[in-house]
C-alpha cells in the first residue's frame, strides 16, 4: 500500500497563535437587515482595552468588503485606515474605550447568506450567519479570531412579518407599526466571536417542554410539526452530557435554528445551534426510512461545553473542539440507543458501532488522501482542518485514553478540565495538565504519541497452541518503524462455551513481542483488542474455520466479531464460510450484522448472492435492507446477476421505504447489466424524503457506465431548480460517465464547469467530477475558480484536481510521445525495408544480366 499524500508541502510555515493586543470585552451590534435588497447596514461597538500598552496603541480590526462609515471613539470620531481586510485605529492611551463604526454591506461574500424564499423547493425568506472559521468579518468589523472572549447584544431591525434570532436571551420585540420591527438579543456569558448567531426570517418558534432548560427550536414557517421529532435527542442530551462530564449544562437557555442550504449538518453557536433542513422529518418519515438525527442533535449539543464553555484559542488545537465533540457524540448516541430500546445493555454494542464508523472514516481518508497529525500547526487555511483527523481520528484518540485512565478517573479528569477553564481559552497542554492533575498519571507519552505523531500502528497477530508445554503463544508484530505503545487485551474462549472468557490486559511497547500464557487447552480463536478499544489496522492470517468461530462467539465484543468477518470477506468462497457469514448477518449486534453483509458482497459469488437474497425480509430494519441492496450490488458478475437484477427492481418497487427503495435502484446501475438506464428513468422522478431516491438512481445511472445515461445526468445538471443534494449526486455520475465515455465528455464538461459557481458542495463536487473525468481541457476553469474561491476547503479541493489533470495531460503527453515514437519507428522500419527491398533488387538484377 503507497503512503498517503502530505497534508501540506514541506515548506508550509508554521501559523502561530495571533496576537491579542486588545482585549474586547463587549460587543454591540445594532443593524437593519434587508432581505430582499440583501443589504445590512448599522454600527457595531466594541469596548476594548490594550494589553500591555497596546504595543503602538493602534487597534485592529478585520474588515472585507465592507463599506466604512463613521468611527468613533467613546463618542469623539477618529481617524482610520483600511488595507488588507484591517482597519486600524489609533488608540490614545492606556484605557478602555468603546470604539463605534458604521458600516454596511451589500451581498456580503461569506459570514452572512441570503435566502430567497421559493415554494418550489419549500424554503422560506431568510438571512442566517456562519462565522466559523473566520468570516463574521464579511459582515461586520471585528476582531476575527478565536483569541478572544466577550460577551453581547445583539439589537436587529427587520421586517415586522419575520422573525430574528440570536444567542442568549431575548430583551425586546418592538413592532414600530411601520412594516418594521426591532429585536434584541443579550448574551451575559462570554464566548468567542465565531460562535456569535444571527437569523432573520419567516419562522416559527417549537418550545420543547421536556428540557431541563427553556429550549426553543426555531424552524422555516409550516415545518413546526417536524421540530420535536428531528430533534427529539435534545432532552436526553442535555442530562446525559452534563452527567458525563460532571458539569451541568452552562448556559442560561438552548435552541436549534433550522435554516435552509445551510453548508454543514450544524453549527455549535452558543445557546443556539444552526441546523440544515435536510434534517427536518416527520414522525411517519423517522419510522418508515429508518432515519433521525440524533447524532447530529448531539454532536452540536456536546460543544456547548468543548468549544462553546472552553474554546481552543487557536486553530492547531481543534482537536479540543471537534474530536470530544464526535467522541461524545459516539457515546451520547450509544446511550440514546439503550435509551429508546429501555435496555442498557444495548449500549456497548451501539458504542463500538459508532467507533468501528469513525474508524473506517478516518482510515478511508488516511488511505486515499493524506496523513497529517492530530494536533499540527503547519495548514495553508484552518478550513482544512476540519477533516477526519480532527472529528474520527480524534474521537477514537480520546476512547482510547478513557480506557487507559478507567472510566472513574477519565471523568475526573473531564470535571477537572471544565471548571479549572470555564469561559476561558485552551490549548492541549491544559488538557494533557487535567489528566495529570486529576490522575497523577504522566501523559506525555500519550499525547506525543497520538496527538503529534501522524497515522498510526498496523498489527499482524498469530497464534498458536504448544500442547507439550501447555502454552498459548501470541506473535504481535508493528509495522516497521517506531513501536506504538499500546494498552489492550487478549481475549480466548475456555473449553467451556458457557463459561465466560478469559482475558489478559498487556501493554504492547516493542515491534515484535511474543506472549506466552499458561493454557491447557488449543483455544478455538485468539482476539487481541477484541472491544475495539484500539485505533490500528490489522492483519490477522488465522485460517477460515478459526476466524469463522470468532464471528460466531456472541460473548466477544462486536468489534472483534465483525474484525473476522473482514479478515475472511476477501477469501476463497466455501459453503462453511458462506454460511457463517450468512448466520452472522442474520441476528446479533448491528455492527457484526453489517460487516457481515459486507463480506458476503465483496465474495461476489453465486452462493454468496444467494444467501444475501435469503435475508431479505421485512423484519430486517430498513438500515440493514439498504446494506443488502447495497451489498448485492457487487454480485454483476456472477451467475445470479440476471436474478439479483430483476429482484432489487421489484424489491424497489415493492418497498414502504423509499431510501431502501433508492439503494435497490442504485445496486441495479452498479451491477452494470444491460437495459439498466431506462430502468432507472422511469423511476427517476419518484418523490422521496428529500429526494434521497432520485439522488441513489442518480448514483445508479453513473455506476451503470451506460451511454443512455448520459442524458438523464446530463438534464439533472443543467436544471437549476433541481435540489442541491440532487445535483451533487448528478457530479459523481457525470464523472464515471465522462471517463467511461469520450464522445460524452465535452457536454459533461460543460455542465460541470458551470457548477464551479454554484454553491460550496456543489462546485467541490464538480471540481471532483472533473477530476475523475479525467479532461484535461477543464483546467482553465478550475484554475479560474481557485483564482475566485473564498473557502480554503474549496481550495485545497481545486488544487488537488488541478494536480490530478496535470498528471493525466503528463500521461497524455508521455503517452503521445511514446505513439510518436513508436510511429517513428515503424516508418523508419519500412524505410529500411524498401531500402533492403530496393537494393535486394538490383543485386537481382544485376545477377540476371
Amino acid at each position: 500500500m503507497s503512503e498517503p499524500r502530505p497534508f501540506c508541502p514541506e515548506d508550509t510555515p508554521r501559523q502561530w497563535t495571533r496576537p491579542r493586543l486588545f482585549r474586547i470585552s463587549h460587543t454591540e451590534l445594532a443593524v437593519t437587515i434587508d432581505l430582499d435588497a440583501q443589504r445590512l447596514a448599522g454600527q457595531v461597538s466594541h469596548r476594548c482595552a490594550p494589553v500591555a500598552g497596546g504595543q503602538g496603541r493602534v487597534l485592529e480590526l478585520d474588515a472585507h468588503d465592507l463599506a466604512i462609515g463613521e468611527v468613533s471613539l467613546d463618542g469623539g470620531v477618529v481617524t482610520f485606515s483600511q488595507a488588507d481586510g484591517r482597519l486600524r485605529i489609533p488608540w490614545p492611551d492606556d484605557e478602555a474605550h468603546t470604539v463605534r463604526l458604521a458600516f454596511a454591506v451589500d451581498h456580503p461574500a461569506k459570514g452572512l447568506y441570503f435566502i430567497a424564499a421559493d415554494p418550489a423547493q419549500g424554503r422560506v425568506q431568510m438571512a442566517w450567519t456562519q462565522g466559523a472559521t473566520e468570516d463574521h468579518s464579511w459582515w461586520f468589523p471585528c476582531f476575527d479570531t478565536p483569541n478572544n472572549l466577550g460577551t453581547y447584544r445583539i439589537q436587529v431591525r427587520h421586517r415586522a412579518a419575520l422573525t430574528a434570532v440570536a444567542n442568549g436571551r431575548r430583551e425586546a420585540c418592538t413592532d414600530h407599526g411601520d412594516g418594521w420591527a426591532t429585536t434584541v438579543h443579550v448574551q451575559d456569558l462570554p464566548h468567542v466571536l465565531y460562535l456569535v448567531n444571527l437569523v432573520v426570517g419567516d419562522l416559527e418558534g417549537v418550545e420543547d417542554p421536556a428540557c431541563p432548560v427553556p429550549t426553543t427550536h426555531w424552524v422555516p414557517r409550516g415545518r413546526g410539526a417536524e421540530a420535536l421529532t428531528t430533534l427529539r435527542a435534545t432532552a436526553f442530551a442535555l442530562r446525559h452530557l452534563g452527567d458525563t462530564v460532571g458539569v451541568a449544562y452552562p448556559w442560561a437557555r438552548y435552541g436549534h435554528v433550522v435554516v435552509h442550504r445551510f453548508m454543514w449538518g450544524g453549527m455549535e453557536n452558543t445557546t443556539l445551534t444552526t441546523i440544515t433542513d435536510r434534517v427536518l422529518m416527520t414522525a411517519a418519515v423517522q419510522q418508515v426510512e429508518d432515519v433521525d438525527a440524533d447524532a447530529l442533535v448531539i454532536h452540536e449539543l456536546a460543544h456547548q461545553w468543548f468549544g462553546d464553555l472552553l474554546t481552543m484559542k487557536q486553530w492547531a488545537d481543534l482537536w479540543l473542539n471537534e474530536s470530544f465533540a464526535t467522541y461524545f457524540e459516539a457515546r451520547g448516541v450509544a446511550a440514546f440507543r439503550a435509551h429508546l430500546a429501555h435496555d442498557p445493555t444495548l449500549e456497548a454494542s451501539a458504542l463500538a458501532l459508532e467507533l468501528w464508523h469513525n474508524r473506517q472514516e478516518y482510515l478511508d481518508e488516511d488511505s486515499t488522501s493524506y496523513r497529517r497529525a492530530l494536533v499540527t500547526g503547519r495548514f495553508v487555511d484552518a478550513y482544512e482542518l476540519f477533516d477526519r483527523v480532527a472529528y474520527e481520528k480524534g474521537s477514537l484518540v480520546l476512547h482510547m485514553l478513557a480506557r487507559w485512565l478507567g472510566e472513574r478517573r477519565f471523568r475526573a479528569v473531564l470535571k477537572l478540565y471544565l471548571t479549572r477553564h470555564a469561559h476561558d481559552l485552551v490549548e492541549t497542554a491544559d488538557f494533557r495538565q487535567a489528566v495529570e492533575d486529576a490522575t497523577g498519571e504522566p501523559a506525555d507519552w500519550f499525547f506525543a504519541q497520538w496527538l503529534e505523531r501522524p497515522g498510526h500502528p498496523r498489527l499482524t497477530v498469530r497464534h498458536h497452541h504448544d500442547p507439550v508445554r501447555g502454552q498459548l503463544v501470541v506473535d504481535i508484530e508493528q509495522a516497521p518503524g517506531d513501536p506504538w505503545r499500546l494498552h489492550t487485551s487478549l481475549t480466548w474462549p475456555s473449553t467451556d462455551p458457557q463459561q465466560p472468557l478469559l482475558r489478559q490486559v498487556i501493554e504492547l511497547t516493542r515491534q515484535r513481542e511474543t506472549l506466552i500464557i499458561p493454557c491447557g487447552h488449543a483455544p478455538a480463536w485468539v482476539c487481541l483488542d477484541g472491544e475495539g478499544d484500539l485505533l490500528a489496522t490489522w492483519d490477522e492470517p488465522g485460517d477460515t474455520a478459526t476466524h469463522l468461530a470468532r464471528l460466531a462467539d456472541a460473548r466477544l465484543g462486536a468489534a472483534g466479531r465483525a474484525r473476522s468477518a473482514v479478515a475472511v470477506a476477501v477469501r476463497a468462497s466455501s459453503p462453511a464460510l458462506v454460511q457463517g457469514l450468512g448466520n452472522a448477518a442474520a441476528g446479533g449486534p448491528e455492527l457484526v450484522r453489517q460487516e457481515a453483509i459486507a463480506a458476503l458482497g465483496q465474495q461476489a459469488t453465486a452462493s454468496a448472492g444467494e444467501a444475501l437474497l435469503g435475508l431479505w425480509s421485512s423484519e430486517v430494519p430498513p438500515r440493514l435492507r439498504r446494506l443488502v441492496a447495497k451489498a448485492l450490488g457487487g454480485m454483476g458478475r456472477t451467475a445470479m446477476a440476471t436474478v439479483i437484477g430483476e429482484r432489487l427492481i421489484a424489491w424497489g418497487d415493492a418497498e414502504t421505504s423509499r431510501l431502501v427503495a433508492g439503494e435497490c435502484f442504485a445496486a441495479r446501475g452498479a451491477l452494470e447489466l444491460a437495459g439498466a438506464t431506462p430502468l432507472l428513468r422511469a423511476r427517476l422522478k419518484q418523490d422521496s424524503w428529500n429526494q434521497r431516491q432520485r439522488q441513489a438512481i442518480l448514483r445508479g445511472l453513473g455506476a451503470s457506465l451506460e451511454a443512455a445515461a448520459v442524458d438523464d445526468v446530463a438534464t439533472v445538471l443543467a436544471d437549476p431548480a433541481e435540489g442541491d443534494w440532487v445535483r451533487l449526486a448528478a457530479c459523481t455520475a457525470a464523472g464515471q460517465l465522462g471517463a467511461h465515455h469520450v464522445l460524452a465528455r465535452p457536454r459533461l464538461r460543460r455542465l460541470l464547469e458551470r457548477l464551479l459557481d454554484a454553491d460550496l458542495h456543489l462546485r467541490s463536487a464538480a471540481a471532483r467530477a472533473l477530476a475523475t473525468m479525467g479532461d484535461v481541457e477543464a483546467r482553465g476553469a478550475v484554475q479560474g475558480r481557485l483564482a475566485r474561491e473564498q473557502f480554503g476547503n474549496v481550495r485545497r479541493t481545486l488544487r488537488e484536481v488541478l494536480a490530478t489533470l496535470d498528471q493525466v495531460a503528463a500521461a497524455t503527453f508521455s503517452s503521445a510521445a511514446l505513439v510518436k515514437r513508436i510511429d517513428d519507428l515503424e516508418a523508419a522500419r519500412k524505410n529500411h525495408e524498401a531500402r533492403l527491398e530496393a537494393f535486394e533488387k538490383r543485386l537481382g538484377d544485376g545477377a540476371s544480366k
